[in-house]
């Protein structure tokens, strides 16, 4: 039989519209995160130098804009953006709920 975990996003502590799901599905090398973004809504400026590991964000419902260094990057259902470790990144959420899932690893 497969070992596999399962859980539903919306079952998970909700930390200011962000649902961390690692622990949850028992993840041993990748982090998994859904965030909901409400209207106007910024996520903290920051990188991912001291862990090594780098971070695709997939939008999957609204608009939103995600900053790379001092590099604006507007992004729109279903784009996804790649983020190396070392660059500092942010997510500001335009004027309408927007959905993002996040994923990182070494």
């Amino acid at each position: 039989m497969a070992d596999y975990t399962k859980t539903n996003y919306r079952d998970v502590d909700d930390r200011h519209g962000m649902h961390f799901l690692r622990d949850e599905l028992n993840c041993e090398n990748m982090g998994v995160t859904v965030v909901e973004c409400e209207p106007g809504w910024e996520g903290k400026e920051h990188d991912h130098e001291a862990e090594a590991h780098e971070e695709v964000y997939l939008l999957m419902e609204g608009e939103a804009t995600v900053t790379v260094e001092d590099e604006s990057v507007e992004m729109r259902e279903g784009d996804a953006i790649r983020i190396p470790p070392d660059a500092t990144h942010q997510i500001h959420n335009g004027d309408v709920e927007s959905r993002f899932v996040l994923m990182g690893a070494p």
